[in-house]
């Protein structure tokens, strides 16, 4: 068996062997949970949200919401992700913990910076 091959198979075996045993690699925790669409409408670390401007954690706030299919409430929200999927409840308590704080996040650097609310 060529090093190559030797160390794909001990590769999955590993990976195979941490999901037997119920752990689960740091990256993955960190995303379980999250549909692939709020992973990516979260790109931005949290520690990061004070420093955007006001247009931008507008953006980034509706993209979360609309990745988490949460209907967006305003006709400029509404235009600027008119192509996402079809939302399926007005509450934000559908979205999962983590995402609600990244959400809270958002808005508390909206206020610091006194951003218009929309």
């Amino acid at each position: 068996m060529s090093s190559h091959l030797r160390a794909s198979v001990l590769s999955l075996a590993l990976g195979l062997g941490f999901c037997l045993m119920g752990a689960v690699p740091a990256a993955e925790a960190e995303t379980r949970g999250l549909t692939p669409a709020l992973v990516e409408a979260m790109k931005v670390p949290p520690q990061n949200l004070a420093s955007l401007s006001c247009r931008r954690l507008w953006y980034l706030e509706h993209k979360v919401l609309a990745a988490g299919r949460v209907c967006l409430s305003t006709d400029r929200a509404r235009r600027a992700f008119g192509k996402a999927l079809p939302c399926i409840s007005d509450e934000e308590r559908i979205l999962p913990e983590r995402v609600r704080d990244y959400l809270t996040g958002i808005r508390r650097a909206q206020r610091v910076k006194s951003c218009p609310v929309d």
